[in-house]
């Protein structure tokens, strides 16, 4: 649910600021959350979100799972109802994407290792990743690299079985 006092910040009158250094405390966990690019930013929030916004740069992104807050930048809270994708990382949905370049999900990991006992998620990744790259920067909303959140989610999902 998108969530502002103002929409268009000081930082919107010198557009537009580099990606955010450093991390913030987010405003709704109060776990350190990390800046994004604008264009991670404008290629994963609705078109109607964006219209109210004259520049994207400046926003964190709350990597939290049990938090509803995805991006947020000065009082604007930004949730999953405002992206155009399903936030992955987060609790309670479906699919649960950890590698959007090359559509692997939690569940398709947990598929796999019901039925070989094994997953090639992250040899796949690291082979398209050659191939024909990736694009994690604009697809994933963290705005990084997914290896990390790949091996993080088969470990879980091993551990659960």
């Amino acid at each position: 649910m998108f969530s502002t006092t103002k929409f268009s910040t000081q930082e919107s009158h010198n557009c537009c600021t580099p990606q955010p250094k450093g991390k913030v405390e987010c405003p709704s966990c109060h776990q350190k959350a990390k800046g994004v690019l604008g264009k991670t930013f404008d290629a994963l929030v609705k078109e109607e979100i964006k219209a109210k916004f004259d520049c994207f740069d400046g926003f964190y992104y709350c990597k939290t799972p049990s938090c509803k807050t995805v991006y947020f930048r000065d009082t604007t809270i930004l949730t999953q109802e405002d992206m155009s994708i399903v936030v992955g990382l987060k609790e309670g949905v479906s699919p649960a994407t950890v590698c959007y370049c090359f559509e692997w999900s939690k569940e398709k990991i947990k598929a796999e290792l019901e039925a070989t006992g094994e997953t090639t998620a992250l040899e796949d990744i690291k082979a398209k990743m050659e191939n024909s790259g990736c694009s994690c920067e604009i697809l994933n909303p963290s705005g990084g690299c997914c290896l990390g959140d790949v091996t993080k989610a088969i470990k879980e999902i091993k551990s659960a079985l």
